[in-house]
């Protein structure tokens, strides 16, 4: 119950926009000139009127002091000569000259500006080729290029798309589910496993494999429990919304999280057929846990990860769900087509618990023999 919390906290934390407008996105500019030629008081009119032009002192210090403090997205520094370079590429077809940049850490914005900024230089230089010979007419057909846009607007999908913090909340659940459920399983099978207990049982009228099928029963009723408090506990704080208008893909989320929970309970099956301590259980459940989180992607995305960490992410369970929870977010319909895929990957999760299942048996069946 508490450990639930470690989600809910992280799926409050996580904002979503909700707007249906698109804005551009502004960022705060700083152009050097060095040079001061047409083609240079070009670069820096057009950077400076589609960003917000900060001042900014020519001199190492100034330049240190805005780049520690993240006080300005995108340095523009032209070089001494970058006009008359310019041109001469522009004459002989090779590349334009690069300029100096710096752009800030904590924001894409910087980085979009660049992009700008080296596409109004490529609109110079190609008006240079093959229109003018005169800077100022290449300036100025450029800025009238580039003042062209289209208008933009957002597509409403088919399917009303998933909370942002209910999948969050969903992702950071697999840590909680599998601590408990292997946790609390093997320690229900350990209590079950002491010699007194196991007599009395050994006593009854009832078959073996009645009552292994029991005790899977028991594990399964475990599993089902937290799967409802976890589940049900997001639902309720973040996915009200979504039961009438997105159930297909709230159910698709339900499936990935429910198969993850039969392979904490096959793995705490496993555990306790072994007969694990108290404290080697704990480390499975909290180690084990938070390895299979971080490899499935729950924590951070696949596309961070090495590639070999990457591709060994695919042989875990958490991959599957979690490529279910973001096949559910990411979905524009609710049809067939778009919903049996994302099933299919819960169902290869769930095979995961299958084969620890079989191999629990197995490892049952080996530890009777040798008792007799």
């Amino acid at each position: 119950m508490v450990l639930s919390l470690f989600g809910l906290l992280t799926g409050m934390a996580k904002s979503e926009d909700s707007s249906d407008e698109v804005t551009a996105a502004t960022a705060s500019v700083a152009v050097i000139d060095r040079d001061g030629s047409t083609i240079s008081r070009g670069v820096k009119g057009y950077v400076e009127s589609v960003g917000e032009a900060q001042p900014l002192e020519d001199s190492r210090q100034a330049l240190q002091d805005a780049t520690a403090q993240n006080r300005i997205s995108y340095i523009l520094i032209i070089p001494a000569g970058y006009g008359q370079r310019l041109q001469q590429a522009a004459r002989e077809g090779t590349e334009p000259p690069h300029m100096d940049t710096i752009i800030g850490y904590e924001s894409a914005s910087g980085a979009l500006m660049n992009v700008r900024t080296d596409s109004y230089v490529g609109q110079v230089s190609d008006y240079l080729t093959t229109t003018t010979d005169d800077p100022a007419r290449a300036v100025a057909l450029a800025k009238e290029t580039m003042n062209h846009s289209a208008p933009a607007k957002r597509i409403t999908p088919d399917a009303t798309p998933l909370s942002h913090s209910f999948v969050t909340y969903a992702r950071f659940s697999f840590y909680p589910l599998m601590a408990f459920a292997i946790v609390t399983i093997s320690t229900l099978m350990a209590a079950l496993g002491r010699r007194a207990v196991r007599a009395r049982l050994e006593a009854t009228p009832v078959s073996g494999t009645s009552r292994s099928l029991g005790l899977l029963g028991a594990c399964l009723v475990v599993g089902l429990a937290g799967w409802l408090w976890v589940f049900g506990l997001g639902v309720a704080v973040f996915g009200l919304g979504s039961v009438a208008t997105s159930a297909p893909l709230l159910g698709v989320v339900a499936a990935a999280v429910g198969s993850y929970t039969l392979v904490a309970v096959s793995l705490g099956f496993l555990m306790g057929q072994i007969g694990v301590g108290k404290h080697a259980a704990n480390a499975v459940a909290n180690i084990g846990g938070m390895a299979l989180s971080f490899l499935g992607g729950a924590w951070v995305p696949i596309e961070w990860l090495p590639d070999a960490l990457a591709r060994a992410a695919r042989l875990t369970p958490g991959y599957w769900a979690d490529q279910a929870i973001s096949g559910a977010y990411e979905a524009t319909s609710m049809s067939a087509d778009v919903i049996g895929p994302l099933l299919g990957n819960c169902g290869i999760c769930a095979l995961f618990a299958v084969a620890v299942f079989s191999v629990a048996v197995a490892v049952g069946r080996a530890r009777a023999r040798s008792a007799l």
